[in-house]
């Protein structure tokens, strides 16, 4: 019975362990981001919650374009992406994103983004590191510049297919958020 328990006790740290080494991607534990941006003259706003040092994440967008009115959602947690459709109640599971981890740019990825810190400029009162970046997804690339806080991208303006996507961060909230925004809807 000793044994077990010696053995139980041991899995449950190794598995305290696994969780506590997960890469952090953002300095600050949880809050509420809200961000603005433009594409191709269109206006929209998400709020994006997170938790656990950004390695939860949920962003909710809510606009009306060319006449239609969208309603999407997409929650990042245990290694996958969901694409919530709240419109049409469908939720789509895939593989996570990748995404540039600001709080830890190894060689390997400054390489492959051609990453450099060209500056410091302030963005909603947050002051701010300043990238540029080459990145290549599904065929496509495009050049990014990246105003990063506590690892959190306050802005960026990606250049691609000819034109020029801003996406600004207008506020930020810290502190504790809903845990329920982080389960996947069950529609």
């Amino acid at each position: 019975m000793k044994r077990i328990l010696t053995l139980g006790i041991a899995l449950l740290a190794a598995v305290a362990a696994l969780a506590q080494e997960a890469p952090k991607k953002f300095g600050v534990k949880s809050g509420e981001i809200t961000t603005q941006t433009d594409l191709m003259g269109q206006k929209m706003s998400a709020t994006t919650y997170f938790d656990n040092y950004g390695t939860l994440q949920y962003s909710r967008t809510k606009m009306s374009m060319m006449g239609m009115d969208i309603d999407m959602g997409t929650l990042q947690r245990d290694g996958k992406t969901y694409m919530i459709n709240y419109s049409d109640k469908i939720v789509q599971e895939m593989p996570a994103q990748q995404e540039v981890n600001y709080m830890d740019l190894t060689d390997e990825v400054v390489a492959k983004n051609k990453i450099k810190e060209v500056g410091e400029e302030e963005v909603a009162g947050k002051p701010c590191k300043v990238y540029t970046m080459e990145i290549s997804q599904m065929g496509q690339s495009a050049r990014v510049k990246a105003y990063v806080w506590e690892g959190i991208p306050m802005k960026t303006v990606t250049s691609a297919m000819g034109m020029d996507i801003v996406a600004e961060v207008i506020e930020v909230k810290e502190g504790a958020v809903d845990a329920s925004l982080f389960e996947v809807p069950k529609f």
